[in-house]
């Protein structure tokens, strides 16, 4: 039950708090909120989708991969555009690696509390595979976005 509130909650939080954030720094109308819908849903539909075994393990690689890496792509972008942040592809590749290694800690923080404090039976020993896939994700995206951007 915990699992559908937090794929529920976490994109409307996102989509609802993140452009009053960005603006209080650009003091610009919010542009691309589109972006963060677009997160949102697959961020949302991520859980439902099917995930390759590891070593006969189910890793949720599909769901960190999409749901992790690329929900954190489109955020980065979204960020990115509303702060008019221009910088080179080293230190804009930099910048997503923090945004998803952040995010994806605290993912596992979250999934490691919910475990301890009982509100559901979820195994840890997927993390290394779960950190993978969100940076996995991410680079997917930003090479994507690379492309598109050309």
């Amino acid at each position: 039950m915990l699992v559908y509130l937090v794929y529920a909650a976490v994109p409307v939080a996102v989509y609802l708090l993140l452009p009053r954030y960005t603006q209080r720094f650009s003091k610009k109308p919010v542009v691309l909120k589109k972006l963060l819908l677009i997160a949102g849903v697959l961020f949302s539909i991520s859980h439902f989708l099917p995930t390759p075994l590891i070593h006969g393990q189910d890793t949720q690689f599909s769901t960190h991969f999409i749901g992790g890496g690329i929900f954190s792509g489109l955020v980065w972008l979204f960020i990115k555009k509303n702060l008019r942040l221009d910088f080179g592809p080293a230190l804009e590749l930099l910048s997503l690696y923090f945004l998803v290694s952040g995010l994806g800690v605290a993912n596992e923080l979250f999934e490691f509390a919910a475990d301890e404090l009982g509100f559901g039976e979820i195994p840890s020993g997927d993390t290394w595979w779960d950190l993978l896939a969100n940076t996995l994700g991410a680079l997917f995206f930003w090479i994507g976005y690379k492309i598109i951007e050309r």
